[in-house]
């Protein structure tokens, strides 16, 4: 098959006389196949040559391939005019909205310098970075195989005492892989470079596998354990002359370069090189395709990034600590436990653990904290029956777990408090307090206690200095420990428990004090779904979703985390990853500051929505340029407590949006004040409203979002009575007849995820 190039690249004629299948871009449109994606980041200083060299090897496979050549903005080609690097080659910016199923960093002249003293380091860094989720296998040659093995696990160069030029033997390290399928057991590659990596380096590195090396230029093939990243040390790609040209420009530079060793026969430099390395670097470049790219990529390769979630989640740079909070389901009966206990005790790195009261064991039954709160709202008799159950509930749970807590002493405390107002919440956060003895018990870990190491002010408000102190210093001392949430203590000493989502606050808080690399939320669910399963039947997760996303979800309704319970850790940009204890192997949805390189393979990150909203419009001239009227319109509906969801202006009218329960009670007095001050011409109301939120961080990155939703409702033969964009530019607001609120729902998610 013939590898497509875009048309008039140079190295077009060059293949052609070699009998190389190259195909045009004029050409590849009449084709119906799914071509290979292959990104060449070429640092070299002679691109041209470095285009024909990689183009002839790719071009050598029954495979069909689609080329692409980027470029470094942050560095300009002295070597090649500026004409063909505008005609052939993109910047980073125009390309990492892709994705590519293979990608190939070239060596560069720069290995004498300090990675971080070339000018275009960070912008690689970036390319790096972004190629972890958007490109399925990356090829490095030369320093660009320093550079990667510098940039994604630390391992540094060493300079040679002199430069390594030549064409050397090889033999494989590892000879059951498939990147050098069909070699001979004796091999030839051309090097030149100044620098190496030390295998001792190499070695150290679990993840990393030597496949192949030389006993006279070192290392030469080494792969990643996931096989996405291929680091080749030599130049397998060079011409028959290219060693040749480097010689004589070294030469008539005055550097006194040795003659290549094994390049000329009898290394007399006045002969003609002998290629003996052709053959193998066709192999290499034919097995890359096949075996790393065609047969393991995704067909649809926008969904690359989902290959690489479990690094996204466990390799965001060095993961040391994480903190762990179960919720009450993942804590409902002992069987539900062990299993919280197994993905505790797996992985070493999750050292703090905030639990939450039993939950629902089915759906008949009660939770525990429900349960303790009808306690405290019960007369005397009727409050210490419910408080029996739960004694018993916990007796049970004690004894099937085996552990030693005395749950009869600890309710005797408990049944002294009823009836007391001023021990009210002390009694509703019992049970997350008894599940994180029982935890910390049944793990053998320290038990922290909310009460002394948690604060809030005298309004109630988190106390985040104080709170610093006290868990911070309980922290330091027990190392892997068992924290009970919902609850912290006020200043003069009582408890008071947190109004919603408490155990979420306290896991927020001991990650933020503790200054986790992750704070995991444990529950029964695999993370965020992009709709409500009530309406679309097995909506998909989410993979990676940013604060702000969250935020509008929630506000519109969406059942997700609420941001006032992760505010701590919001602060100071800590990821959340919200996780399935029943499905511990999914890697659920993680939740980000900022997602620059996780973007979301179906351009939006969630749909959310509500019913029950009002439209009031209100027509005069000049109003939307009329401050004080807009403002006295406003000021009508603050006083009467009705919240304006969102406001559209026209020239001469605003459109103000309102939930329907709240304007019924004062829908007449609203609009006779709004007759009275301002006069408008036309004030019309609609009632049976619902409002649709699309939100996705890449929303305006170009028309396709807005055209799909439109095109979907459209499909449908649904009316837009409104559409708005926010201002932050991640969402966009529809809305339409209730009546149609759920076909509605289900068309914009069908348009975004069917195949």
């Amino acid at each position: 098959m013939p590898i497509k190039v875009p048309n008039n690249l140079p190295a077009i004629e060059t293949l052609t006389a070699e009998n190389v299948f190259v195909m045009t871009d004029t050409r590849a449109m009449t084709q119906d196949i799914r071509p290979l994606q292959i990104l060449i980041l070429n640092l070299m200083p002679t691109k041209i040559d470095t285009e024909t060299q990689l183009t002839r090897l790719l071009g050598n496979t029954p495979l069909q391939v689609e080329l692409e050549l980027l470029q470094t903005s942050t560095h300009k080609a002295s070597n090649t005019s500026e004409e063909h690097m505008i005609a052939f080659y993109k910047t980073f910016d125009q390309i990492k909205h892709k994705f590519y199923d293979g990608m190939i960093i070239t060596g560069a002249p720069v290995e004498l310098m300090a990675f971080e003293e070339v000018q275009y380091w960070d912008e690689l860094c970036e390319i790096m970075e972004w190629s972890k989720r958007h490109v399925h296998s990356t090829f490095h040659i030369c320093w660009g195989a320093q550079a990667g093995l510098y940039y994604h696990y630390g391992i540094q160069k060493r300079t040679l005492p002199k430069k390594l030029s030549g064409v050397y033997k090889h033999h494989l390290d590892y000879k059951k892989g498939m990147l050098f399928r069909g070699f001979d057991d004796e091999f030839y590659v051309p090097h030149s470079r100044n620098t190496t990596v030390d295998r001792e380096d190499v070695e150290e590195v679990k993840e990393l596998k030597i496949i192949a090396s030389s006993d006279e230029a070192g290392i030469y093939a080494i792969k990643s354990e996931n096989d996405r990243q291929i680091f080749i040390m030599g130049h397998s790609e060079y011409d028959g002359d290219t060693l040749l040209k480097e010689y004589v420009r070294d030469k008539n530079a005055g550097l006194e370069p040795d003659v290549p060793c094994n390049y000329f026969p009898g290394d007399d430099d006045t002969k003609e090189p002998v290629v003996k390395w052709r053959s193998c670097a066709n192999l290499l470049y034919s097995n890359w395709l096949n075996y790393f790219v065609y047969q393991t990529t995704q067909y649809d390769i926008s969904q690359i990034h989902d290959e690489t979630l479990e690094s996204i989640m466990e390799q965001r740079g060095q993961v040391n600590l994480k903190i762990a909070k179960f919720g009450g389901t993942s804590l409902a009966d002992a069987d539900r436990f062990r299993k919280c206990a197994d993905i505790i005790n797996g992985d070493s790195t999750r050292k703090f653990i905030v639990v939450s009261a039993p939950g629902k064991r089915s759906e008949q039954d009660q939770k525990v904290t429900d349960l303790l709160i009808a306690c405290t709202e019960k007369g005397k008799a009727e409050a210490e029956e419910i408080l029996l159950g739960v004694q018993a509930r916990y007796k049970a749970l004690v004894r099937s777990l085996g552990v030693k807590i005395d749950v009869d002493r600890e309710f005797e405390v408990i049944a002294a408090a009823l009836g007391n107002t001023e021990k009210k919440d002390y009694v509703i956060s019992r049970g997350e307090y008894l599940n994180g003895k029982i935890m910390a018990e049944f793990l053998g870990r320290d038990f922290i206690d909310a009460e002394g190491t948690i604060y809030l002010d005298e309004s109630g408000q988190y106390d985040e200095m104080k709170t610093k102190a006290m868990l911070g210093k309980a922290l330091k001392e027990h190392e892997r420990s068992v924290i009970p949430g919902f609850y912290a203590t006020m200043p003069d000493g009582q408890i008071k428990t947190f109004s919603r989502g408490g155990s979420d606050i306290t896991g927020a808080i001991v990650a933020a004090v503790a200054s986790a690399d992750i704070y995991e939320n444990w529950t029964d669910v695999s993370g965020f779904l992009m709709a409500d399963p009530r309406i679309v039947e097995h909506p998909m997760t989410v993979p990676v979703i940013t604060y702000k996303e969250l935020r509008e979800l929630s506000y519109m309704g969406a059942m997700v985390m609420h941001e006032e319970t992760i505010f701590p850790v919001t602060k100071v940009g800590i990821p959340i990853n919200i996780r399935n204890t029943n499905k511990p192997e999914e890697h659920g949805t993680l939740i980000v500051k900022n997602a620059d390189y996780y973007q979301n393979k179906f351009a939006i990150s969630g749909i959310s929505g509500k019913k029950g909203y009002a439209t009031m419009v209100i027509e005069k001239a000049g109003l939307s340029e009329n401050a004080q009227m807009r403002t006295e319109i406003l000021n009508i509906f603050s006083d009467h407590g009705v919240a304006i969801k969102n406001i559209l202006s026209g020239i001469d009218s605003l459109t103000i949006i309102i939930e329907k329960a709240q304007l019924s009670t004062y829908q007449e007095q609203i609009t006779e004040e709004i007759q009275l001050r301002i006069s408008p011409n036309v004030i019309n109301l609609t009632q049976d409203m619902a409002m649709i939120a699309i939100v996705g961080r890449e929303l305006f990155t170009g028309p396709g979002v807005a055209v799909k939703v439109l095109g979907a409702l459209a499909a449908r033969k649904i009316n837009i009575r409104m559409i708005d964009h926010g201002s932050e530019r991640i969402n966009m607001l529809i809305g339409v007849d209730e009546v149609d609120y759920v076909a509605a729902i289900q068309a914009i998610y069908e348009a975004f995820t069917r195949g």
